[in-house]
């Protein structure tokens, strides 16, 4: 049979199937849209014929099998997050390393290492293990009842900028004790707007410097904010980050700044994003919306499930800090290795039945959120929202349907973050 070749959105696609990544033709692009709407055949293609992929157009090593992946996450003597041990790194003009959003950005927990990462680590691991976490719950329960608030009485809604993104920064702020719908509260969403920008390692120089001139200025209402819980802690989780102590040491104000930023990045963001897909893979799956709405019982394997079947995030970056192999393939020390989690979560060698959305399905691992000592300290917190936002949206409102079709839900254009723009409701109040 011939095949035949056709180009969409920067895809080639042949009738019969995806052209093989050796393949002159082949183009390999995770930013286009029907990357964005369905990642998986693509990377399904990649882990069969070419799991250690040299990216051209990013310089690096894209890799897409488990076993890989785990080994890059949990391997720190041979690769780094930090990108000033990539071959191509330019170390930032003096005007612009010395400004105070870059200095928090360095001490982020995201990207320091070693001594200083453990050291971080467990001051943050003491402090959100404090009652404020651990009494988490019915903060959560208020702010779903608050969000939800304005739809009782509709038919109708976009649950994507009405529930799923304001949802998860309100958490971290009520959780940090900034009061409710206060003006503070409002400055502090758009400190988290612009700390998505500002460290997006994807985004455009202009634009980055944009949203840190921006940040200096919330930053430092942050800081004051800080200095009042010295003087009068109360119970709430700025509190604790001021007042933690593990051996005598303390987190300092740049510390406790690059967490929260660090906290709206991989929180808030991935977050909102999880219980879009969320939302949509219930949709689309009638029976397993049942269940999570008839079961409670079963929402907190469901919440990894969801986090596991619709990945939010389109890679990590490591930097080889060594000559090493993988997989026979020769990377040089300085060279960039693209992890895609997405994935290693539907590697069929990892976990069979993996394109399978089953809400019942037991964690084989929770990779999809990090490995070892860059596991997500935030995880258990992201859990909790995904299981009490959507069992509170499925108990308050029945007869819940698209307004549009599947393939119509618009999506995001992000470079690092992919997600639903908009998913747009139909429903009925629940009496």
């Amino acid at each position: 049979m011939r095949a035949e070749f056709k180009i969409q959105d920067g895809w080639f696609f042949m009738s019969e199937h995806l052209i093989q990544p050796d393949h002159q033709d082949f183009v390999f692009d995770p930013m286009s849209s029907d990357f964005d709407r369905d990642p998986y055949p693509i990377l399904a293609n990649l882990r069969e014929h070419e799991p250690v992929y040299w990216w051209p157009q990013a310089r690096g090593w894209f890799l897409t099998r488990h076993d890989d992946i785990v080994s890059v996450l949990a391997d720190e003597d041979r690769f780094s997050p930090n990108e000033v041990h990539w071959e191509y790194f330019i170390e930032p003009a003096e005007e612009v390393r010395n400004h105070p959003v870059l200095r928090i950005r360095d001490s982020s927990i995201l990207s320091v290492e070693g001594a200083q990462h453990a050291r971080i680590r467990k001051l943050a691991f003491k402090a959100l293990s404090r009652r404020a976490v651990r009494t988490i719950q019915p903060l959560m329960t208020s702010l779903i009842e608050e969000v939800m608030a304005p739809l009782r009485g509709r038919r109708e809604c976009d649950f994507v900028t009405e529930i799923a993104s304001p949802y998860p920064i309100g958490v971290i702020s009520r959780l940090l004790g900034i009061p409710g719908n206060s003006d503070r509260e409002m400055r502090f969403k758009k400190l988290a707007d612009a700390v998505v920008v500002a460290f997006n390692p994807m985004i455009d120089e202009a634009t980055q410097l944009r949203s840190i001139h921006l940040m200096e200025g919330y930053l430092a209402e942050i800081a004051e904010w800080m200095e009042e819980k010295r003087r009068k802690p109360t119970d709430d989780l700025m509190s604790h980050l001021v007042q933690v102590e593990h051996e005598g040491d303390r987190f300092n104000t740049d510390e406790i700044l690059s967490l929260i930023s660090a906290l709206l990045v991989a929180g808030a963001e991935t977050t909102a994003n999880s219980l879009s897909f969320g939302m949509l893979e219930l949709l689309r799956h009638p029976d397993q919306m049942k269940r999570f709405k008839e079961d409670p019982s079963c929402r907190f394997n469901a919440a990894y499930e969801m986090v596991r079947y619709e990945m939010p995030g389109r890679f990590l970056r490591r930097y080889a800090k060594k000559d090493t192999d993988i997989r026979g393939k020769k990377v040089r020390a300085g060279q960039a290795v693209y992890i895609s989690v997405a994935s290693a979560q539907r590697d069929p060698l990892f976990m069979p039945d993996c394109d399978q959305f089953d809400i019942t399905r037991e964690p084989r691992d929770l990779s999809a959120f990090g490995i070892g000592r860059h596991f997500c300290i935030g995880a258990q917190l992201a859990r909790l929202e995904i299981e009490i936002a959507l069992g509170h949206f499925l108990a308050s409102f029945e007869d819940i349907r698209l307004a549009c079709s599947f393939e119509d839900v618009p999506f995001r254009s992000n470079p690092v973050i992919r997600g639903p723009a908009s998913i747009p409701l139909l429903f009925e109040s629940v009496a």
